[in-house]
């Protein structure tokens, strides 16, 4: 090979390595960049989704409670004064309240989420009447 042809060789071997494709720096930090800011803005509203999620179990115990307590009231014309007349399962993930009714129109049922754990400040209030009407359930999240 002489020397003509071997800077032809080599010119042209560098030429084709200069157009190989791929991503620059800039390129690749414009794509993190875009990345984070999406990620910054996703991940707190799952962190609220999720709270959502776990009040619904609350949601369902109350429900079933107030279910209870009407079904009680029907018997006995009174609503109970002990939450375990009830004789309903509840979750490890709540607690469940009834303050002693002093009257025969309403019954309210508090379950609040178990402290130290990830349903940790979650209330979930509903009132019953006696007539058969709930109010609307509050939920309080963190």
């Amino acid at each position: 090979m002489n020397i003509t042809a071997f800077l032809k060789w080599r010119k042209d071997g560098m030429l084709k390595r200069s157009k190989k494709s791929g991503f620059t720096l800039l390129e690749l930090l414009i794509v993190v960049i875009i990345v984070s800011v999406l990620a910054s803005l996703a991940i707190p509203r799952f962190a609220k989704m999720t709270k959502k999620a776990r009040s619904a179990e609350g949601v369902s115990i109350v429900g079933a409670f107030m279910t209870a307590e009407m079904l009680y009231y029907q018997e006995r014309d009174t609503f109970t004064t002990a939450i375990t007349d009830l004789a309903i399962e509840t979750s490890p993930n709540f607690t469940i309240t009834s303050p002693i009714v002093a009257d025969v129109a309403a019954a309210t049922v508090t379950a609040t989420g178990v402290d130290g754990g990830a349903y940790s400040g979650i209330v979930v209030t509903g009132t019953i009447k006696n007539n058969g009407t709930r109010t609307k359930l509050d939920v309080t999240l963190p």
